[in-house]
């Protein structure tokens, strides 16, 4: 029989889970763009194509624990999501219990509905992922799991490749508590995965070798040093800033105070802290540099969102020191900073979600080709979510195709009659497809044209439209 209090926090989680995921599923937007549809896709046709479970734009270890949820759908996909979200959630509350954090069950709260980690409940992403995947290797070192934490962590590049990151930090933190013959296993999910790969590539070293971003640098540009610190509102919100800002300064008086004493509490540091600060730093100097294929998106901060969360409690413990000892002052102030936090983000953000500007365009001229004869022609795409309103299997190469095979060449090797989608956002930009190059060519003949009812800009600095050619 379960006890009252392990029964209460089952009923809270299975409550957010459920009124997390109505809106979500009642959602025609999305939180991300199309990177979006390409997990999505990749996702959903593992089991059908299955070298898909080796992409390593997919990412791996995402494909494989979403693949089965990707089978309902997008919105299987966003279920995924939202369950492991809130077990990131879960872990967060555990390692903060670990960690004596009174009122540990308000960092539930901070991670659920912090606006950035709340949006990407929306997607199918690896950020949340990722962040669970995190979490638990931090949880796990904590309660002195070393042997699995150090095998959890070393999945975590094939979640998204910045995992390898923390490497240093374990290699770090495994020498500091003198556990040398474990270090070996942090490379131990890179080995399998080149053992797995080996035969497909015929090359042992794929994982190194396929790497997806290198030569990105010259379309994404790169961007101020402190875009993320700038970005902060939009990641944590207001109330959370405050918190963590709080939260720093009680890691400063713990130092003072020579407070740190103990293995656990050193951990704590290096774990939840140092985790924090590398993963930030790394981000924000790889965009100021314009390398790594970083595109300054705010959206990867979400992956440490719960060592912020730890953080902020930390905080939040640091106000009921300072406020009048009072039952309650103690009491009620927890609940009043968990519902601030939440109730910021439910009414900062518009649910369900709407579809976004580029999705509306999109989606108008996929149903317009879906009405017209042309809906059994070859296609030609440049955005991804144009063939996913289609319905048509992506990796079906009599089917579709993703871009024209010769930039130089649009026409060479086009069947006659096929269709070509180009969008200003992907065609000019990854697509290296200018739209002159297709209008100024005598082997097309343009069939529509789909304009937003507001005008807006993309990467590149475009004016975003969507044509439809056909190959005479």
């Amino acid at each position: 029989m379960l006890r009252p209090e392990k029964f209460k926090y089952i009923t809270l989680f299975f409550s957010l889970l459920v009124l997390i995921f109505i809106p979500v599923a009642l959602s025609d937007g999305m939180y991300g763009g199309a990177d979006n549809i390409a997990h999505f896709r990749i996702s959903k046709y593992a089991f059908i194509y299955p070298h898909l479970f080796l992409d390593h734009w997919g990412k791996p270890l995402f494909t494989l624990l979403s693949s089965p949820f990707s089978q309902f759908g997008f919105n299987g996909l966003r279920f995924f999501n939202v369950v492991t979200g809130i077990l990131a959630a879960y872990l967060s509350f555990r390692v903060a219990q670990e960690l004596k954090i009174k009122n540990p069950v308000t960092v539930v709260f901070f991670v659920v509905f912090s606006p950035l980690f709340f949006r990407l409940f929306f997607s199918g992403l690896t950020e949340i992922l990722f962040s669970f995947v995190l979490i638990l290797a931090i949880f796990l070192f904590i309660r002195k799991k070393f042997l699995f934490s150090t095998l959890v962590i070393s999945f975590l590049p094939f979640v998204r490749t910045e995992g390898i990151i923390f490497f240093v930090l374990w290699l770090v933190l495994l020498g500091f508590n003198k556990k040398w013959k474990i270090i070996p296993l942090l490379f131990s999910g890179t080995l399998i995965y080149s053992l797995i790969g080996w035969s497909h590539y015929g090359d042992i070293l794929w994982v190194f070798h396929k790497m997806p971003y290198t030569g990105a640098g010259n379309i994404y540009g790169h961007g101020e040093l402190l875009h993320f610190v700038n970005s902060a509102d939009h990641i944590i919100g207001i109330p959370l800033i405050i918190l963590f800002l709080f939260g720093l300064v009680s890691y400063v008086r713990s130092f003072i105070k020579n407070e740190f004493k103990s293995v656990k509490q050193v951990n704590e540091v290096f774990l939840v802290f140092g985790g924090l600060a590398i993963y930030f730093v790394a981000h924000s100097y790889v965009w100021w540099k314009g390398i790594g294929g970083s595109l300054g998106l705010v959206r990867v901060m979400a992956c440490v969102i719960p060592l912020a969360a730890i953080i902020a409690a930390r905080g939040a413990n640091l106000l009921t020191d300072i406020l009048p000892e009072k039952w309650i002052v103690q009491s009620l102030l927890p609940v009043f900073l968990a519902l601030i936090v939440s109730l910021t983000t439910i009414f900062g953000i518009k649910i369900p979600m709407k579809a976004g500007r580029q999705e509306i365009v999109l989606g108008e001229a996929a149903e317009w080709v879906k009405r017209s004869e042309y809906f059994h022609s070859k296609i030609y795409y440049y955005n991804l979510y144009f063939l996913h309103r289609l319905g048509i299997d992506p990796y079906d190469r009599e089917k579709c195709l993703e871009k024209l095979p010769y930039n130089e060449f649009p026409g060479k090797n086009v069947p006659a009659g096929s269709i070509v989608q180009w969008d200003a956002h992907y065609g000019p930009n990854e697509g290296r497809m200018p739209l002159e190059r297709l209008l100024e060519n005598d082997q097309f003949r343009l069939l529509k044209v789909f304009k937003p009812a507001e005008p807006f800009e993309v990467l590149g600095g475009y004016e975003y439209t969507v044509y439809l050619f056909e190959k005479k």
